[in-house]
């Protein structure tokens, strides 16, 4: 009998350590994957930023002193003169954040591309982001344009504030019980970026 419960006791514990083991392997497994992730995605939102910061803090370059810089502005969209070759004549340049759509077949519902266009010619994707927005202001930070800003406010915009966030197209789903109202099903790495004070030094000349 005693050697009965013993094999009972010693399934038992045998048991318990192989589920610790087998959870302790999913955790490093899943830390892992996000650590990859967060990589990842520092990496991608750098090559974005280089970009886009570039060019925002060069924009007004050649343009005439009595011409607004911006010549469109939206929380999503900004289009704004700058001479990008210093050949003597302002570039029209855009950028916009696509829709949801435009990556449907990503594991990441939040997913977009960030588009770029020069003078009209081809759409250029620069980055795949899960957030663009923009805020303009007319001197301090104080002082808010709301968008969309009328053509006739355009050139009172003076400070452009950038948010940018990244998110790995692939992640490890999560389990259903543990995914609340409005969160995401999956655990994806997210890189976060914003630049709140990038004033062109062209847009007081």
């Amino acid at each position: 009998m005693a050697t009965f419960l013993d094999i009972i006791i010693a399934t038992i514990i045998g048991g318990v350590l192989l589920l610790s083991i087998i959870n302790a392997n999913n955790v490093v497994g899943e830390n892992s994957t996000l650590i990859n992730g967060d990589v990842l995605v520092q990496q991608m939102l750098i090559s974005i930023v280089q970009i886009v910061e570039g060019e925002f803090r060069n924009m007004g370059v050649g343009v005439n002193e009595d011409s607004a810089t911006v010549i469109h502005a939206r929380d999503t969209a900004i289009t704004f003169l700058s001479d990008l070759n210093r050949s003597g004549t302002p570039d029209r340049v855009e950028y916009w954040l696509g829709h949801v759509s435009g990556l449907a077949h990503t594991q990441n519902e939040r997913d977009r591309f960030l588009h770029r266009r020069v003078n009209g010619g081809a759409i250029q994707s620069i980055g795949i982001v899960t957030d663009f927005r923009l805020r303009y202001y007319s001197q301090g930070q104080l002082d808010t344009l709301i968008p969309p800003i009328a053509s006739i406010d355009l050139a009172m915009i003076k400070i452009v504030e950038i948010t940018l966030e990244v998110q790995n197209s692939y992640a490890l789903y999560r389990d259903p019980r543990d995914v609340r109202p409005g969160e995401q099903n999956a655990l994806f790495s997210s890189s976060y970026w914003r630049q709140t004070r990038l004033a062109s030094q062209n847009f007081k000349r």
